[in-house]
């Protein structure tokens, strides 16, 4: 049974007696946590931490915010049914606009992760701790801050930079891009060099963790050479690699595998997250206690059939299904209705909450990632080249060939890859974006793509509260 994070902020009472009738109440602390000391000891700033991790990490709908803030723009997956239609629908032909509820979400968890951060280095160095605890804790809010900022950059370009927590610091205005990314890469930088290689506690932040994420910044911002050296540490690492069975990978029994950089962890008992209730229709086969919502999720025809012949990642699609209500053969495929079936039902799920964890960075990604930065600098080679066909020997596809490439159609081909490969992981958008062909795909589409829905709008709820906070352009 492994071991989860929870997210635990809080403070225990104190007790009061009274020693004599006439005498003043005087006050007995019967716990060491008390509002006074309450950081001043690891219990107070390792809850401060699991707050932390609950905020960053996609738990409830924030799971499937992750996957449809990706998919739908670009074109992966459409969807419809109960009252999420509403904000899915504005997704899918970029009619979005700032007052959209899940942007507002992904803003607030991700400044509130940001916010224990910061509470966390400002007293670490109060307390009488270990050097070892303060070192390994404070790389660990900065792998949250630096994480949390990473959300903001991808979603809506910037926002305000905070790295305190006090009073004047809170109406900041918008960082430039540039700021937030060096925020962002200074954060993860300091935290890969004190995180530990493994973590005793389950989907805390590790050396690779922290590694995989600055490699994805790198190459989300074209910075190759950063990108491919970053890849080449986790590499070098020498913990992870490929799990053999693609199909298996994101089982619930084979959670934190050797695959899994950096996970949004859930757990059923915790809360799980919905994204699986988001998908699946109420007459889809499962467990008499997993539940399901009205809304459910589809992929396009188009899409499966981009996949080559007998790609194993094409099974984790589900193309048809008998209905439980009526009997019937539900057709998918052929109606652009096919289900993503990547994350299972959790066996120990009751209701819509599953303990699914949804990945964040697989060695998968960071091997791709080596090859499309060496590619971009140096065009095709034969070590791009192997270290795509690592991916697709476990995929069950040829091999490629070096010599059958020049730059700019190992370019495409690693598009195509990567959304074969992370398909329904939230990674779609970014790759489209990093290619320059995000906007152009949805335009073909029929949308009203412009420029500006490269970024969302920020949230109306914080333009109201801050008024030193410019809209993004275009909203």
């Amino acid at each position: 049974m492994k071991k989860y994070i929870y997210k635990s902020l809080f403070i225990l009472p104190l007790m009061f007696f009274a020693i004599g009738c006439e005498e003043p109440l005087e006050e007995e602390v019967l716990s060491e946590l008390a509002p006074g000391n309450f950081l001043l000891l690891e219990e107070g700033i390792m809850a401060v931490l699991n707050d932390g991790y609950g905020n960053i990490q996609a738990r409830s709908i924030e799971a499937y915010n992750k996957v449809s803030f990706s998919g739908f723009p670009a074109g992966e997956c459409w969807g419809r049914g109960g009252s999420i239609e509403a904000l899915l629908t504005p997704l899918t032909n970029f009619t979005w606009d700032s007052n959209h509820r899940r942007f507002n979400d992904e803003w607030r968890l991700s400044y509130a992760g940001i916010r224990d951060a910061n509470i966390i280095l400002e007293n670490i160095d109060n307390g009488e701790f270990s050097s070892q605890f303060k070192s390994e804790i404070s790389a660990e809010a900065k792998f949250l801050r630096g994480f949390g900022y990473y959300v903001i950059n991808d979603l809506f370009g910037t926002g305000p930079i905070f790295t305190s927590t006090t009073e004047e610091e809170l109406r900041k205005p918008k960082a430039s891009e540039a700021e937030m990314i060096s925020q962002i890469e200074n954060d993860l930088i300091d935290a890969a060099a004190g995180l530990p290689l493994t973590q005793a506690l389950y989907g805390r932040a590790t050396k690779g963790s922290a590694l995989g994420v600055l490699t994805k910044l790198y190459l989300n911002t074209r910075q190759w050479q950063k990108a491919a050296d970053a890849a080449q540490q986790v590499i070098g690492l020498g913990i992870y690699g490929l799990f053999p069975d693609y199909l298996d990978l994101f089982k619930n029994s084979e959670e934190g595998n050797e695959e899994i950089l950096w996970t949004h962890a859930s757990s059923s008992a915790a809360g799980g997250n919905f994204l699986n209730a988001l998908v699946f229709p109420p007459d889809f086969p499962r467990g008499a206690s997993q539940g399901v919502f009205a809304a459910r999720t589809y992929f396009y025809d188009a899409f499966l059939d981009g996949y080559e012949e007998g790609d194993k990642r094409k099974e984790m699609f589900i193309t048809e299904y008998v209905s439980t209500s009526s009997g019937e053969t539900i057709p998918g495929y052929g109606v652009d209705q096919s289900f993503p079936a990547k994350y299972e039902f959790a066996p120990d799920q009751a209701g819509p909450a599953s303990g699914t964890d949804v990945p964040e960075v697989r060695y998968a990604d960071i091997l791709l990632s080596r090859a499309e930065a060496l590619n971009e600098m140096n065009g095709p080679s034969q070590e791009a080249i192997d270290l795509i066909n690592l991916v697709r020997a476990r995929a069950g596809v040829t091999a490629l060939v070096t010599s059958d490439f020049t730059k700019e159609s190992l370019r495409d081909h690693l598009l195509l890859e990567r959304a074969w490969e992370f398909a329904f992981e939230g990674k779609a958008r970014e790759d489209q974006k990093r290619q320059g062909v995000f906007i152009s795909r949805a335009q073909a589409r029929g949308t009203s793509a412009q420029e500006h829905h490269r970024v969302f709008p920020i949230p109306q709820r914080e333009m109201d509260s801050n008024p030193n906070i410019q809209q993004n352009p275009g909203y």
